[in-house]
C-alpha cells in the first residue's frame, strides 16, 4: 500500500482504516513534510519500504541512510537509477556491515507514467523496443549488486524470463479492471501483474480514492489470491 498522503496524521488513519494490509510504501512526500520519522515509527508492527530512490552520493552517506533503514527495520529501499556501481556497492557494505539481508535494495530501470513515445525523448540513442531497454537496465543494476526492480505493464513478463528468484520483481502501475489509470501509461491489473512474475504489488490511489478504502484493498487481496492459485 502507497501511503502517498500529505501528512503524517493522513499516513496514520490509512494505516489503522487498512488493518488488512501488512505491507506499506513511504517516499518523498511524506519526507518532505518531514513526517517521514514519525510514520515510520507509527510503522513499526508492519513491513516498511522506503521508496527515496536513493542517489548517488558519497559511500559515507549512502551507508547512513541503509543503517538508518536497518533502525527502523525496512524490508525494501530504492535506489536511482542514475546511482553508480560504487555507490551500490556501498549500500550493501553498509547492509552487510551490519549482518542483515534487509533493506532490500530495488532500482526503478523505468517509470510507469513514461512510455516507448517518452524512451525516444529521454533515451534518443538507444535502438531497443521498451521492454528490452528495461531488461537491459534492470541488469546493469542487477550485476552491481541490487536485489530486485521495479518494473511495470508488460515489462513484467520479459523481466521475469531473464531473472529468476531471489531477484525480487515490485511491480507498481497496478489499477483493477474498470478503475482509471491516472498517470500510469503502462499498467496491469493484480491478477495480470501476478501473472507475469511478479513478487510484490504496489497500489495506492486505487485504495485512497476508494469510498470503502478496506474493501477496496480486501478485493485486491481476493484477486491476488485467486491469480496465485489459478
Amino acid at each position: 500500500m502507497a501511503l502517498d498522503v500529505p501528512s503524517a496524521d493522513d499516513a496514520v488513519r490509512v494505516i489503522e482504516c487498512l488493518d488488512n494490509v501488512t505491507f506499506f510504501k513511504v517516499g518523498l512526500q511524506l519526507l518532505m513534510t518531514g513526517a517521514l520519522p514519525a510514520v515510520l515509527r507509527a510503522l513499526g508492527h508492519k513491513r516498511i519500504f522506503v521508496d527515496l530512490k536513493l542517489p548517488s552520493d558519497i559511500a559515507n552517506t549512502v551507508a547512513a541512510v541503509v543503517d538508518l533503514c536497518i533502525d527502523y527495520g525496512v524490508k525494501f529501499l530504492t535506489l536511482s537509477e542514475s546511482m553508480s556501481p560504487q555507490g551500490i556497492a556501498a549500500a550493501r557494505r553498509a547492509r552487510e556491515a551490519r549482518a542483515t539481508a534487509y533493506p532490500q535494495l530495488l532500482t526503478v530501470p523505468y517509470l510507469s507514467s513514461a512510455d516507448e513515445r517518452d524512451l525516444a525523448s529521454s533515451a534518443p540513442s538507444t535502438n531497443l523496443a521498451l521492454d528490452d531497454y528495461i531488461v537491459e537496465r534492470a541488469s546493469a543494476a542487477i550485476r552491481a549488486g541490487c536485489d530486485g526492480i521495479i518494473v511495470s505493464g508488460s515489462a513484467i513478463g520479459p523481466c521475469r524470463q531473464r531473472f529468476a528468484s531471489p531477484v525480487v520483481l515490485v511491480s507498481p502501475g497496478i489499477r483493477p479492471a474498470g478503475a482509471p489509470a491516472d498517470d500510469q501509461k503502462r499498467h496491469t491489473t493484480p491478477a495480470d501483474a501476478i501473472r507475469l512474475g511478479a513478487d510484490y504489488l504496489v497500489v495506492g490511489r486505487p485504495i485512497l480514492k476508494d469510498g470503502n478504502p478496506r474493501e477496496a484493498a480486501d478485493r485486491i487481496i481476493r484477486e491476488i489470491d485467486a491469480a496465485l492459485v489459478s
